[in-house]
């Protein structure tokens, strides 16, 4: 071997080819994977963050509605994409955290298969009965469901829908029975209460005020920590005698699990700063979305405490989801 190649050969092991530079992110259009149909709260949600982010990355951010068995069709779409920060998933917490807790079969982990950015976003439910009922509190509810045991009906949007495990939370803490009638849907859960199907649903508080002005539907209660400013007067439950009733939505992005730190803090970092944005903070408060940032590490930790919370809850309760 001549001195210029042991020279050569030397280089190559003392001092390694320089790394191929990363592209910045993105390097392509974004996705955001709604689980759930076009037109609710986290939809459009989903499409006004996508349209800031847009703006800011000078990358087109596409939002692909995949719905189907509480969201966790879309969700495991994501689980199962490419670790590059270009396909997010944009959720409530349904499929990682209540509809886990009754799968009998899930093709994803809920705490392991994702990588959380933030939650950036809440909403509460409220308490809401059919005029016909007789009641004005919940007080009066819960002494009407203990002389009529079983014989009072709820509706919701379907198994493992926050309907559905605040009501059955409800039945643990006040001590009564009810029966429950699901529906394909919010909406058709929420006109089931207003015409008397049944007669009383927990629903998205935005969905129902309309009906509540229109005399249609009493509020008694919201699920949240605070009172809900679309409802004015009317408290938490927490603060009328039924202690851990509490039953919100977050909203949060989420990447697959491998998505390494740069394009993870990058989505994290643009995210929070739209986020900050005071017009479309106003705009999410209208759709009864109340903005609230937390870091991924309470995000992860959240996904770990609901799973416990609402699997103990489908235990006791009973709930399976449909085969």
């Amino acid at each position: 071997m001549t001195t210029v190649l042991r020279t050569a050969f030397f280089c190559l092991l003392c001092c390694p080819l320089a790394s191929t530079p990363q592209e910045p992110y993105p390097s392509r259009p974004v996705k955001f994977v709604v689980p759930f149909a076009a037109g609710g709260p986290l939809d459009v949600m989903a499409r006004i963050v996508g349209q800031k982010l847009g703006e800011r990355w000078g990358k087109p951010v596409v939002v692909e509605n995949q719905v189907g068995a509480s969201g966790s069709i879309g969700a495991n779409a994501v689980a199962r994409a490419a670790p590059d920060g270009h396909t997010l998933l944009v959720t409530v917490d349904i499929p990682l955290t209540m509809y886990p807790a009754v799968a009998k079969q899930l093709p994803y982990n809920p705490r392991t298969d994702f990588r959380p950015i933030a939650s950036v976003a809440r909403s509460d439910n409220g308490l809401f009965v059919n005029p016909a009922l007789g009641v004005s509190t919940v007080k009066e509810l819960v002494e009407l469901a203990k002389k009529q045991p079983g014989r009072l009906t709820y509706s919701s949007a379907g198994i493992a829908a926050p309907a559905h495990f605040a009501a059955e939370l409800f039945k643990v803490i006040a001590g009564v029975d009810m029966t429950h009638v699901p529906y394909k849907g919010a909406a058709p859960a929420m006109s089931a209460a207003m015409s008397g199907e049944v007669n009383l649903m927990f629903g998205p508080i935005p969905q129902g005020v309309p009906h509540v002005r229109a005399g249609k539907l009493k509020a008694l209660g919201v699920t949240g920590p605070l009172p809900s400013p679309l409802l004015p007067g009317v408290k938490p439950l927490v603060d009328q005698g039924f202690p851990g009733l509490l039953v919100f939505n977050w909203y949060g992005v989420l990447a697959p699990a491998k998505t390494p730190d740069g394009p993870a803090e990058a989505v994290r970092s643009a995210l929070k700063d739209v986020m900050n944005d005071q017009a479309l903070r106003a705009r999410l408060s209208e759709l009864g979305v109340e903005p609230v940032w937390e870091e991924a590490s309470t995000m992860a930790n959240a996904i770990a405490a609901d799973l416990m919370r609402w699997g103990q809850l489908a235990r006791v309760a009973k709930i399976e989801a449909p085969q």
